[in-house]
């Protein structure tokens, strides 16, 4: 089984073996993909923030990550990332695998058919795979001694400013418990592309009180055996409604996508 992961350049290092790093055109542009292992799985990690880890998240190419796995036969992405707390409940240093979210931001495409002609609507009641996030929060409970909390809403802001006093207390209202400026717009194009998805993370800071210089990070070396069980532990996603979005034979998707299906 192919597996993806979007990740920050330091955390890499939990590819075991790595194979190649080749360039994947995509209808969105050019993505650097490294290829490799973790345990027997065949691993390709996206360096999400550029590689020199220097583009914010706002403009991010997201689209292009999205396809470049699918292109690659990619069928489950796993996001890492640190980010914010929003409920008081939860500490800095929890780890966290959230189970939905809240938009507050717009970035574009807003869909991987944006220049295509057809209204394709993809169900997102239920956002990110319960089979991938079962497997990491299994994973991360028995290979870390961190608490570990199995679900959360994510609020997704547009960044790349901190947040103020008067917005985190009314996302907080709202119910939010984390907030981050990354999960969307991928989370829906990984719907689209019928790809299972969901995210680890890593609580840093107490969003609109603590500055980015304070952000306390978890390190590859605590993430990889997370990872690698993960990663072993994942069922092969083909009956799985995350790979189901569209019907088998819908002649209403566009060629470009019914030839990497």
């Amino acid at each position: 089984m192919k597996v993806g992961i979007l990740g920050a350049v330091s955390y890499e290092p939990i590819i075991e073996r790595e194979v190649s790093r080749t360039d994947v055109k995509t209808r969105f542009g050019d993505v650097r993909v490294l290829e490799g292992t973790v345990g027997d799985a065949t691993v390709y990690y996206i360096r999400r923030f550029g590689q020199d880890n220097d583009m914010r998240s706002d403009i991010v190419n997201h689209a292009a990550h999205a396809l470049a796995f699918r292109q690659l036969g990619v069928r489950c992405v796993i996001t890492l990332n640190g980010f914010g707390i929003v409920n008081r409940d939860f500490d800095v240093g929890d780890l966290v695998v959230y189970d939905d979210y809240i938009r507050m931001c717009e970035r574009f495409p807003t869909t991987v058919f944006a220049d295509d002609k057809g209204w394709f609507r993809a169900n997102m009641n239920l956002p990110f795979c319960p089979g991938l996030r079962r497997a990491l929060v299994e994973a991360a409970r028995a290979e870390s001694d961190r608490v570990v909390h199995d679900g959360a809403i994510n609020i997704c802001v547009q960044g790349p400013y901190n947040e103020t006093t008067a917005e985190i207390e009314l996302y907080r209202r709202w119910g939010a418990d984390i907030i981050c400026t990354t999960i969307y717009p991928e989370v829906v194009y990984f719907r689209e592309l019928e790809m299972c998805f969901a995210g680890l993370s890593w609580l840093s800071d107490v969003a609109g009180e603590e500055d980015e210089r304070d952000w306390v990070m978890i390190t590859a070396e605590e993430l990889a055996p997370i990872m690698r069980r993960a990663i072993g532990d994942l069922d092969a996603p083909t009956g799985c409604n995350c790979q189901q979005t569209w019907a088998t034979n819908d002649d209403s998707l566009p060629d470009w996508y019914r030839a990497i299906r």
